[in-house]
Order: structure tokens, then C-alpha cells, then sequence
């Protein structure tokens, strides 16, 4: 029988646990598929790829066995993820609500855990690509941020999407979309604190649809593959002194056994961004440029290890004179990307670079694809300002608005990114909670940047008479 549209929204909110695999013989595994790719690769003639070494299980602590989350957090994070990835004359519907398609695909099953729904488990092979791409995303994220937030307790995580930070700084000679194809992280998570050092993770995020096997329990196959790839993806970016920057990889089975499993490996080390002065030179208040001349071939710089000497490869490197540049660049498009959540439009382009991509936020946009911040909700007398998007579930109107808590956006509009933080900072314990927020009526999802995105159904309209 087909579920209601408030029964659908129920399971959005509810709670549920979703389990995250990381042991030695994970990260066993993952060695030896590389390994064995490699002596392919050698058999051909061709070099061993380059790959992130090391790679460990998360520590316990930083996860649990499990975590637990709603499914509309998990949207939220699709959301957030995706919001400044595309650009084009679209962004409006395909940025801002893309993971409205993913709302009957989850629930949590008798067990407790986070699953597919039948609809989710629908046989269109082109669903199953986009759904494995696009929630591997949101299951990625979701982990990697409480990962993150566990290391560093007392600081907020933002995500920035790597091919949008690229953009300002790697030349052009190559085009965007040989450039993006380059091995990169998926993400750069920035975990902040006033008053200290940022700290820098890569995360790299893929999912699949492969099902246990009836003999073994399970198959890793496709996961082990993700898993390396993702290895070699990290790899290819590097921030000062090669290999300090922590790095997660996650691959998301959505049809793991007893539920959806996230597999999560690490790369450990320690990142550290320039500390910034608010009113001083170099603080993300100042409009900053793309870099020309960051080079790429030849750019990293790897020490002599294991029998190799000292040699350069190509890749994405940050060097230790741009690392106060690149702080910046990367607070001020985490800052695009909460203007571009809630609807900013022309508040995104101050934020961002030529290159990465003003001009399509400074002209008109089609109808039904732009998104305004003229929208508003009340929670627990917190204001939220943002933009919305009317759609059909069934016969049911649905509401969705996205958007931050007012007195924080008026801050980044006003291009105040330091007090924002500041502002942020203080305030995030105070905030409402998606548990707390009980006088809202469908699923709503806080975040500790001062985001939000809910969900309610709109009243029955009546027919007028012909």
C-alpha cells in the first residue's frame, strides 16, 4: 500500500542508526586490491598509480559502531554538498533542491537502521547510478562531518566542494572538464574555531547498490574499488608538506546487509590554515582574486621514502606562501555556499572568484529555476530566512525551505564573514535542534553553521468553480 505523504514525512524524521564499518581488515583488504592493480598496471608497462599510504581504520571513539541520523539530515547534506558543484543558468532547482527526489527512498527498517525503501530498490538502472552518486554524498558527508566534529569537539565543520576552491587557483590551460577529472578530493572539510588555527580534512565519497552475498554474508568487491579510488583521488591534492592532511574515504553500500553501511578508512595527519585577525590584512572580509601561475606538473613534492629519492609529480599543491590565501579562499566560498543554500543569489557572487564562477550569480536567471531569499519560517523563536520550493508528493502539497537563522545571514550579506563566525560560534548550543523543534510540523534538519531545511505540507487548496 502507498504511503501518505505524512507518513513519508514522519519517516523523514525519524531517527534511526546507520552503521559504520571501519576495522584492519578493511584497510587490508583495500591494500591488496591496489596492490594487485598495480601489477597489472606493471605487467602494461605503466607506472603504479599514486595513492594515499597508510590508510587505517577510524578510531572507535570518532564513531561507534553506528550513528544515528534522520533521513532529512541526510538530504540536508546532500543539499549542502551539492549546492555550489554545478553552475548554469538551472542552479536554482538543480542545486537548491536536488534531494528533494530522494524522500521516499528512505526509512528506517525493523531493526533500527537507516534502509532503502521499495521505491528506493527500483530497478531503472539510471536511478540506481544517480541515487548511488547522489546519497553516497549525503551518507559521506553526514559521517565524515561527525567524524570531524568528534576530533574537534569544540569547533564547527563547514564543506566545500574542491572543484569549486580549485577554480581560483590552478591555471586554465587545461580545460574545466580535464581539469576536474584530475585526481582530487570530493571535499574539503574545514573545522573552525575564532581565535585559531582552521583545520583541514579531504574527504573522498562514493556509494553503490551491490548486494551481500548469500554465501559470504557480504561482497566488497565494488566498495574495496571505491575505496582505493578514493585513495588516489586524495592523493592529488596536497596542503604544505606532503601527506599531513587528514583524509577520509567512505563508500556507502545502500543495500548493505542488515541495512545501509558506510565503509570508512583514514589517512591520519594534521592540517593547519593561517590564524586569521578580524580587521586585519588577509581576514575573509577582503574580496580576494583567482591566483594565476599556481602550477600543476611537477607542483608536489614527495621526501625520500622507501628506497625512492626525493621527486616532484604533478597534483594540486598549496604551498607554504599561499596557505593564508587559500584560508581565506576557503572561508569566503563556504560563505558563497550559505548564500547559495538560502536563496542569496547576488550575495553568492560577492563570495566568489571570476573563475569560480561570479558572472552566474550576477545575471537573471529562467523561470522556475531561480532561487530568491524572500522566504521565512519561525522555530522556537528562532527566525530562519531563506528561499522555498513548492512540489507534489501524490495529491499532498510540500513545502520545502532552505535557508539560516536571520541575524547570521543578515552578517554574511553584509559580507561579515569574521563576525558571522564569531557570531556562529557563540551561538550554535543555543540554536533549536531537529529534536527540540517539536511545534514544527514535518522533517526539519539544524546545522551548526546556522542552516536549516524543512519540510511541511501546505493546505488542501480548494477548486474554484469553473
Amino acid at each position: 500500500m502507498a504511503r501518505t505523504a505524512r507518513q513519508i514525512l514522519n519517516a523523514l524524521s525519524r531517527s534511526t542508526n546507520v552503521h559504520v564499518h571501519s576495522t584492519t581488515e578493511l584497510a587490508a583488504h583495500v591494500d591488496s586490491a591496489a596492490a594487485a592493480f598495480d601489477k597489472k598496471r606493471r605487467e602494461k608497462g605503466q607506472e603504479a598509480v599514486r595513492r594515499k599510504p597508510e590508510l587505517r581504520p577510524v578510531a572507535r571513539d570518532e564513531h561507534g559502531r553506528s550513528i544515528e541520523l534522520t533521513p532529512w539530515q541526510v538530504l540536508h547534506a546532500v543539499a549542502r554538498g551539492y549546492v555550489l558543484g554545478g553552475q548554469g543558468m538551472g542552479r536554482g532547482l538543480a542545486e537548491h533542491w536536488l534531494s528533494l527526489k530522494f524522500c521516499e527512498a528512505l526509512y528506517g527498517n525493523r531493526a533500527g537502521a537507516m534502509d532503502l525503501t521499495d521505491k528506493g530498490r527500483t530497478s531503472e538502472s539510471w536511478y540506481k547510478g544517480m541515487q548511488a552518486r547522489e546519497l553516497a554524498v549525503g551518507f559521506g558527508l553526514a559521517v565524515a562531518e561527525h567524524i570531524v566534529q568528534q576530533r574537534y569537539p569544540d569547533h564547527i565543520v563547514s564543506v566545500v566542494d574542491t572543484s569549486t576552491v580549485l577554480r581560483a587557483g590552478w591555471p586554465l590551460s587545461v580545460s574545466q572538464r580535464n581539469k576536474t577529472a584530475r585526481p582530487r578530493p570530493d571535499y574539503l572539510i574545514e573545522a573552525w574555531k575564532p581565535g585559531e588555527p582552521s583545520k583541514v580534512t579531504f574527504v573522498a565519497c562514493r556509494g553503490n547498490h551491490q548486494k551481500p552475498s548469500k554465501r559470504t554474508g557480504r561482497t566488497r568487491s565494488t566498495t574495496i574499488q571505491q575505496l582505493v579510488k578514493g585513495a588516489e583521488r586524495t592523493e592529488g591534492m596536497q596542503i604544505g608538506v606532503w601527506n599531513t592532511t587528514p583524509c577520509l574515504l567512505l563508500s556507502t553500500e545502500l543495500m548493505g546487509q542488515g541495512g545501509i553501511v558506510v565503509n570508512a578508512l583514514q589517512s591520519p595527519g594534521e592540517s593547519l590554515l593561517p590564524l586569521r585577525t578580524p580587521g586585519a590584512p588577509g581576514n575573509a572580509d577582503e574580496e580576494i582574486k583567482d591566483k594565476s601561475g599556481i602550477p600543476y606538473p611537477n607542483a608536489i613534492r614527495i621526501p625520500a621514502r622507501e628506497g625512492r629519492r626525493t621527486r616532484t609529480v604533478d597534483g594540486f599543491q598549496v604551498g607554504e606562501d599561499d596557505l593564508g590565501w587559500f584560508g581565506q579562499l576557503l572561508a569566503r566560498t563556504a560563505a558563497a555556499g550559505l548564500t547559495a543554500f538560502s536563496g542569496g543569489g547576488q550575495n553568492t557572487a560577492r563570495y566568489l572568484t571570476a573563475r569560480q564562477g561570479r558572472e552566474h550569480y550576477d545575471v537573471p536567471t529562467f523561470a522556475a529555476t531561480s532561487s530568491v531569499d524572500d522566504a521565512d519560517i519561525e522555530v522556537d523563536a528562532t527566525k530562519f530566512v531563506g528561499t522555498d520550493h513548492v512540489f507534489r508528493m501524490g495529491s499532498a502539497r510540500i513545502e520545502a525551505f532552505s535557508g539560516m537563522a536571520e541575524d547570521l545571514y543578515g552578517l554574511i550579506k553584509d559580507g561579515r564573514v569574521e563576525e558571522y563566525r564569531q557570531a556562529a560560534y557563540e551561538l550554535h548550543c543555543k540554536r533549536p535542534n531537529s529534536r527540540e523543534a517539536g511545534k514544527w510540523n514535518g522533517p526539519i534538519s539544524f546545522h551548526a553553521d546556522g542552516t536549516v531545511m524543512a519540510l511541511s505540507i501546505l493546505p488542501i487548496r480548494r477548486r474554484r468553480p469553473l
